[in-house]
C-alpha cells in the first residue's frame, strides 16, 4: 500500500490514517485506524491481510526500534524535569511519546476520548508517562504538540497554551477535514489557522512530513553520521530555537524552512513530504513496509527548495 499518491484511491497518511483522494461515498468497511474513514468493499482486498496486518507489523517494528534506542541511549543531553505535552495520541503522538520517554522527558498524553483510554500506552511507556485531559496536557508541557485531525483544531484548548511553544503536526486532507476555502485558495496554511486559534501561543510547524514508522526508526544521537533532519517553520525565533532543542532531544536535526507562511513547502504533495525518508520511494508515494533511510539537512533543504504551489 502507498502512504501517498498514485497507487489507487486509498492512501495512508503520515499518521497512519487511511484516506482517499476523492470524497468518500457509499457503504464500506471501516478503516483500520478507527478514524471513521471507509474502505471499499472488494473481494480482492482483505482487511486482515491487505491493510491491518502490514500496519500492525509496522507498529511492532516501531516499538522494537524504540526499545533498542531506549536501552542504547540517544547521546543527547536530557533536560531534567522537562515535560512534553501531547494533544492527540495517535500514530504520530504515540511515537513522539515513545521518543520523549527514551530521551528522558516526562510525557503527558491526551486525546479526545479521555485519559482512561490511554491506560495501555501509559503502561507501556512506564513511570515517565501519564494520561490527562487536553487542557491538563497543555498546562503541563514545556513543549506541547498538537497532533489532531485538522478539522478538530478549534477544539484545542486556548488559555493553557498562552505563551507556550506549540508544535503543529497537521496536514490538510479535504476528504477527512472537509473543504477549507482558505487552504484551497492557498491563502493561508494549516499552521497559520492554528496560530489564529491560539493567538497567545507560539506555533511551530513540525513532524508533519514524515511517516510515523520512519519517525521512530530514523532517530539517532546528536552527531551521528546518518542522522536525519526535519523541517520546521515558525514566526517566533525563540520558539523555533525551543522546537529545535526538542527535535534534537528526540533524535533529529532541524532545518528552518522560514515563517509559518512558508510551511506549505513541506505539506502533502510536495517533494519534502514523506519521500525523503523512504528507502524505496515510488514516485511521490512509499510502501507501508518501507524500512526508511536517513535524510540529512542538505537533502531536506533541496526538497524544500523544489516545492511549488499551484
Amino acid at each position: 500500500m502507498r502512504v501517498h499518491a498514485d497507487a489507487g484511491p486509498w492512501l495512508l497518511d503520515t499518521e497512519g490514517r487511511w484516506r482517499r483522494d476523492t470524497e468518500v461515498t457509499g457503504p464500506g468497511m471501516e478503516a483500520p485506524d478507527g478514524t471513521g474513514g471507509r474502505l471499499p468493499r472488494s473481494p480482492t482486498v482483505s482487511c486482515r491481510h491487505g491493510f491491518v496486518q502490514p500496519l500492525r507489523q509496522r507498529r511492532r517494528k516501531v516499538r522494537q526500534a524504540l526499545g533498542r534506542r531506549n536501552r542504547a541511549g540517544t547521546g543527547a543531553a536530557v533536560i531534567s524535569m522537562s515535560t512534553l505535552g501531547l494533544i492527540g495520541s495517535g500514530h504520530i503522538g504515540s511515537t513522539l511519546a515513545r521518543l520523549g520517554v527514551a530521551a528522558g522527558l516526562e510525557v503527558v498524553l491526551s486525546n479526545s476520548r479521555g485519559p482512561e483510554t490511554l491506560a495501555d500506552l501509559v503502561a507501556e511507556l512506564g513511570p515517565r508517562a501519564r494520561a490527562a485531559t487536553p487542557a491538563e496536557a497543555a498546562a503541563a508541557g514545556d513543549w506541547v504538540v498538537v497532533t489532531v485531525p485538522l478539522k478538530n483544531y478549534r477544539q484545542v484548548p486556548v488559555a493553557p497554551l498562552a505563551g507556550k511553544v506549540v508544535l503543529d503536526t497537521n496536514n490538510y486532507y479535504p476528504e477527512r477535514d472537509g473543504q477549507i476555502a482558505e487552504l484551497d485558495a492557498e491563502e493561508t496554511t494549516t499552521s497559520e489557522l492554528l496560530q489564529r486559534h491560539l493567538p497567545d501561543a507560539k506555533v511551530v510547524k513540525a513532524f508533519n512530513n514524515i511517516f510515523f514508522a520512519h519517525l521512530a526508526a530514523l532517530a539517532r544521537p546528536s552527531g551521528a553520521v546518518d542522522r536525519s533532519a526535519l523541517p520546521i517553520a515558525g514566526d517566533d525565533p525563540e520558539a523555533k530555537a525551543a522546537a529545535t532543542r526538542l527535535i534534537d532531544l528526540l533524535g533529529y536535526d532541524a532545518v528552518d524552512a522560514g515563517p509559518l507562511g512558508d510551511s506549505w513547502r513541506f505539506q502533502r504533495d510536495t517533494p519534502a513530504y514523506v519521500v525523503p525518508y523512504a528507502k524505496n520511494p515510488q514516485g511521490r508515494g512509499i510502501s507501508v513496509d518501507d524500512p526508511g533511510v536517513s535524510a540529512d539537512a542538505a537533502t531536506v533543504r533541496a526538497a524544500l527548495a523544489a516545492a511549488q504551489r499551484g
